[in-house]
């Protein structure tokens, strides 16, 4: 009989996540974890493959990154303030703002550093158990940011501040594509400072909502929330909590959807679907 991962890397790939889910808490018995993990890292690398495809697709096709937009807006307000000699004078590090602006219309990303794997083990020693497909997704993918806007959706999909008088005006906000980003490694630290873990078995007495990625509104640069992950939660794959118009879906669920719209699952509820969505979707890898 096939292994859970020989099935998965066979094309069964709805089937056996069901199959995890089904589960529940037994998927961390030693009879089921192993080839769990195996199928939770498996699906990760293609997600990475897929979203390495699309942020090449995107910066080909002259896509404007928020994430680097805000960057920019964040070192020229440092400038203009002339708070860079007190920054790096309190130790901070400046290099970034004197290394000058970003190109907004490209997108680099770079792969997990060896900080994922101490960042997971203290979330994991303050919380409780992680469920496997979020771990794999920090290990595989950590941070990434599709937020943004195409220069010619009209309305744009990202709130484009002015950042000088010779910027050329940018289309108001109004098409909602709910870009794919997760917070990563950053949103752990930020939540959790070093310190002694909890007692043992103390984690089983917490319960912390852990926001992973900007909502559909916050990616757009708007006032918004997170996507949540209700921890501790020992299962194969989390609730994604906060995803715009999907109540209930689940972590690898919503990587599914996310990919069948080049990234922008927004797209979905959307009454027009520009040209872009079909490049960015074409060929990637199932989940």
């Amino acid at each position: 009989m096939s292994s859970l991962a020989e099935r998965y890397e066979a094309g069964e790939h709805t089937q056996v996540w069901d199959e995890l889910v089904a589960l529940g808490p037994d998927v961390f018995d030693e009879r089921w974890r192993p080839e769990a993990e195996l199928v939770a890292a498996a699906t990760m690398q293609r997600v990475a493959a897929n979203l390495a495809l699309v942020v090449v697709r995107l910066t080909a096709m002259g896509y404007r990154f928020g994430g680097r937009h805000n960057h920019n807006q964040r070192r020229r307000t440092i400038e203009d303030l002339g708070l860079r000699d007190s920054m790096a004078a309190a130790g901070r590090d400046v290099s970034w703002v004197d290394a000058g602006d970003v190109e907004e219309h490209v997108m680099g990303w770079a792969p997990p550093g060896p900080e994922v794997e101490a960042g997971l083990r203290k979330l994991d020693d303050v919380v409780g158990p992680l469920p496997l497909s979020f771990a794999h997704l920090v290990r595989g993918v950590d941070r990434v940011d599709l937020t943004g806007s195409f220069p010619d959706w009209d309305p744009a999909a990202y709130t484009f501040a002015a950042v000088g008088d010779d910027d050329p005006p940018a289309a108001a906000f109004g098409l909602v594509s709910d870009p794919v980003n997760f917070n990563g490694i950053d949103m752990i630290n930020e939540n959790f400072h070093p310190g002694p873990p909890p007692d043992p078995g103390g984690w089983a007495l917490r319960s912390f909502s852990m926001p992973i990625a900007s909502n559909h509104l916050l990616s757009a640069n708007q006032a918004g929330d997170f996507h949540f992950l209700d921890l501790p939660d020992p299962v194969a794959d989390p609730v994604l909590v906060g995803v715009y118009r999907r109540p209930g879906i689940r972590l690898v669920e919503y990587l599914r959807v996310a990919f069948a719209w080049g990234g922008f699952p927004g797209f979905e509820f959307a009454d027009h679907v520009p040209p872009q969505i079909d490049v960015l979707r074409r060929g990637l890898l199932a989940l």
